[in-house]
């Protein structure tokens, strides 16, 4: 959160910085700064200082609210993953081979499935928005990235945004990817029982692993593993070949470009 704070100030300086190459920024600096902060909004709809405060407001509860949700997914995540550790931990330190532990065993496997299918029930629309946004904003900042950058401060804010993004999203998607490698981690070890030992409950566990996979899924168009994280890097590198191949670097030298690009026209 407090990294998300500081990239949000960085938002509103290259804001100004943008809003003060606009002409008339020593007459209404606020209409202008909004103007350049909001261009989709300002260039639709005329400005007024309650418009304004209004929409500035709104964006940064929505930023603080992203930020929020994307932690709540992970430390879920991390909560989730702890418990099926201790199962792991169960069965590495097991001395016993008899038919009462398997069942105890399996028995706690099922109420952490059930209990990740509760969550997954009261989350899965939550991760979608999720995936949703940081995907659509980390292309916006691919794009922005043949951009040419005038200042320091523009140039501090891209880089620290796009890599904050690109964490963020490493992040839930890395402890996502966690949490369904731990729950299948008990695979490895019951394969590795004795012939002698091996007992349905051993059966039954092994398939109820394998068929039903446990993780962090999007309203069950996608389940959260490390193949699902390499698919989507490999998506997000081809766009940005795409972008370097047919884009043109936009250049901000004269004060009609700069104009166009920093979206002085508000009405």
């Amino acid at each position: 959160m407090g990294v998300g704070l500081v990239e949000h100030l960085f938002f509103i300086l290259n804001s100004v910085y943008q809003a003060k190459h606009c002409t008339g920024f020593a007459e209404a600096p606020l209409k202008y700064y909004s103007g350049v902060s909001f261009p989709n909004f300002f260039t639709l709809i005329a400005y007024t200082h309650w418009a304004g405060a209004i929409i500035k407001f709104s964006n940064t509860i929505s930023t603080f609210a992203w930020i929020f949700t994307d932690l709540l997914i992970t430390l879920i995540s991390i909560a989730l993953t702890e418990r099926f550790k201790q199962i792991v931990r169960r069965l590495e330190n097991n001395k016993v081979m008899h038919e009462k532990f398997w069942k105890e065993i399996r028995q706690d496997y099922q109420r952490l499935y059930h209990l990740s299918k509760t969550v997954e029930k009261h989350m899965a629309l939550l991760v979608l928005i999720s995936y949703i946004h940081n995907i659509f904003f980390l292309c916006i900042q691919l794009y922005n990235s043949i951009r040419e950058r005038t200042g320091i401060i523009e140039s501090v804010y891209f880089f620290y945004s796009f890599g904050f993004l690109v964490l963020r999203l490493l992040v839930i998607s890395m402890y996502g990817a966690w949490l369904n490698d731990e729950a299948r981690k008990p695979l490895d070890i019951l394969y590795a029982v004795p012939s002698e030992h091996y007992c349905t409950e051993i059966n039954r566990l092994i398939e109820q692993i394998y068929t039903n996979p446990v993780g962090i899924t999007g309203s069950g168009f996608f389940l959260v593993t490390k193949n699902f994280l390499l698919q989507m890097a490999g998506t997000i590198v081809t766009f940005e070949l795409m972008i370097f191949q047919f884009a043109q670097p936009v250049k901000t030298t004269s004060t009609t470009s700069t104009n166009i690009t920093y979206n002085c026209n508000v009405i």
